[in-house]
């Protein structure tokens, strides 16, 4: 009888674990759902928070019907952090305890948002830590001497060295008319590559568009279902290297790339509604931009980038000469000024340099020329923060593949960045570095 009496508690305990589990596993639903009404919320008060929905029409139509005050918002979003937090993950598999942190780093950096929106001000680093969960490094002048002086010596000549970098670079410049189909062929390219890398959604596709007025060189807006819309801003000068990185950036293995599986995996196979909604301003935009950034040096290694820049790109752009070489070595030593430009939004958002001064600091460290700096400013004042995400976010990225995949080869930097595309994009990824 003892025995019996033994065997039905471990079978009652065995049932209280499961279930504890479930709970564990199951109990952020409604406040994920919680999340996506807050964020639509938001949106109210800012047009740009919400970059896309895809989710129940109703949630929509109630946020526009019922709107929130910032206020109300702000208290809301705190109480959730607090719910979230509590749930008890112990002994859950990883992406569970990723989508916790997932769920809670949005819902802060969304109060963060909204305290910005009443009116309350953080310094440029204060902001980027509140709402993309990351501070960037800060450098003197003098980080960059080096780095410069070696620019120097590969364009010498006369006259400021933005200028000559300026000078080199307009031989790679596309004709208007022939951006369109150079970045058809670039993202084309790119889709290859990661097809034969990764599994893409079924009837995954986009629509391309050209447009002009925007602050922006290239946006993905995500439709839901793997579904997008890619939009080039023919305003803004571009290269024959745009065809690459416009190509994996917003398509393959990029923005696009990324929407389509967190949709698949999560919203449509899983039913996490958290993924039904993308917010622009929130921690997942350092992966987003991060691996947007270094998708393309995956897809195009080594010499093959100006192989199928020289042999499919150039013909398509009417150019038929280009120094492709030295334009290498170029984009690797500027690689190591692009936190330049962050210091400067750093040093301009927080009031300590007037627009002369960061202008200089821009044309001087960042050699940025002339032509770009009206776009510089305007993105740099509607987005402000965001800028964090593309230079320290590809630093990230770059670490998160390098542990994965320390020789650095073809293949294992493809399985690297396909493993971190089958996360949650969220600060907790990148925890132990």
């Amino acid at each position: 009888m003892r025995t019996v009496r033994y065997l039905a508690l471990l079978l009652a305990c065995a049932s209280c674990t499961q279930q504890a589990q479930v709970d564990a596993a199951t109990q952020m639903d409604p406040l994920a759902e919680q999340y996506v009404r807050l964020a639509l919320a938001l949106g109210q008060h800012d047009e740009h928070y919400v970059d896309a929905y895809f989710g129940p029409e109703e949630w929509r139509g109630d946020a526009q019907d019922n709107a929130q005050t910032l206020v109300k918002i702000i208290a809301a979003a705190e109480e959730l952090v607090a719910k979230i937090r509590a749930i008890d993950v112990t002994g859950e598999e990883y992406v569970i305890v990723l989508r916790q942190d997932y769920i809670a780093s949005h819902v802060e950096s969304l109060a963060a948002v909204a305290r910005m929106r009443s009116g309350e001000r953080l310094t440029f680093d204060e902001e980027s830590k509140a709402v993309y969960g990351f501070v960037a490094p800060t450098f003197p002048a003098e980080h960059y001497e080096k780095t410069l002086a070696d620019i120097d010596a590969l364009l010498p000549g006369e006259g400021p060295l933005h200028e000559r970098v300026y000078e080199f670079s307009l031989q790679f410049r596309v004709p208007s008319d022939k951006i369109e189909a150079m970045v058809r062929a670039g993202i084309d390219e790119c889709r290859a590559r990661t097809l034969r890398r990764m599994t893409l959604p079924d009837g995954e596709s986009f629509v391309l568009e050209m447009v002009s007025g925007n602050p922006w060189g290239a946006y993905n807006w995500y439709q839901g279902n793997s579904q997008g819309l890619i939009q080039i801003e023919t305003s803004r000068p571009k290269s024959l290297g745009s065809a690459i990185t416009m190509g994996c950036h917003e398509g393959y293995p990029g923005h696009h790339t990324f929407s389509s599986l967190l949709d698949q995996n999560f919203f449509r196979q899983r039913g996490w509604v958290e993924f039904s909604v993308l917010p622009l301003f929130s921690p997942q935009g350092v992966i987003f931009e991060g691996s947007g950034d270094f998708a393309a040096r995956v897809a195009f290694p080594g010499d093959s980038r100006n192989e199928f820049l020289r042999n499919t790109i150039m013909p398509i752009a009417g150019i038929e000469s280009a120094d492709l070489e030295t334009a290498d070595r170029l984009r690797d030593l500027t690689q190591k000024i692009r936190y330049a430009s962050i210091e400067a939004a750093r040093k301009f958002l927080d009031g300590d340099w007037d627009r002369a001064q960061t202008e200089d600091w821009l044309m001087r460290y960042a050699l940025t020329p002339p032509e770009s700096i009206d776009a510089w400013f305007g993105f740099t004042e509607r987005y402000r923060a965001y800028r964090i995400n593309y230079t320290l976010g590809e630093d990230l990225v770059k670490e998160f593949v390098r542990r994965e995949n320390p020789n650095a080869d073809e293949e294992g930097d493809w399985q690297a960045l396909a493993k971190l595309l089958s996360y949650p994009p969220t600060p907790g990824l990148f925890a132990d570095f």
